[in-house]
């Protein structure tokens, strides 16, 4: 409970157990920093980088873990090995994956970003040379969980 008063700003008694009330929230978080379209449908800029940093290290911070979205982040993987024309079925379907990933832990403030993330970004792809921009971004956030202590 080190630091309580300092993240949560008040004591425990009162606030009925919803520690969230004083964090930053993923509705929040997301419209901090604007998502640019020309990050997939162009190219990534050093804004993109940032944008990554940040969202990686809220996910980090935010109870999203590696086990939560390890099978999205393989098929998206495995996806980005093939031809996006030919696996374009298998792509939209990724949309219902996350959906059902945040179904399962509906209070993951960390899943919820990402979830807003893919969210926009996906609507995006339209071709290989999105998916690209798309896949990297993807990774780069993710990197940036890790890095940011983004637990297994």
């Amino acid at each position: 409970m080190q630091g309580y008063n300092q993240n949560y700003g008040g004591n425990r008694q009162g606030n009925g157990g919803n520690f969230q009330n004083n964090r930053e929230n993923a509705d929040t978080q997301f419209s901090k920093i604007p998502f640019k379209n020309e990050w997939i449908t162009n190219d990534a800029s050093s804004e993109t980088v940032k944008y990554a940093e940040e969202m990686g290290k809220f996910m980090a911070q935010n109870q999203l873990t590696n086990s939560k979205i390890r099978s999205i982040y393989g098929e998206i993987k495995r996806i980005q090995m093939g031809e996006f024309e030919k696996e374009k079925s298998s792509f939209y379907l990724l949309k219902p994956k996350v959906a059902y990933a945040l179904g399962r832990d509906e209070k993951n403030e960390g899943l919820k970003l990402f979830k807003k993330i893919f969210d926009k970004a996906s609507e995006l792809v339209t071709n290989q040379k999105c998916y690209q921009n798309f896949c990297n971004l993807i990774e780069a956030i993710l990197a940036y969980h890790k890095a940011y202590g983004g637990k297994d």
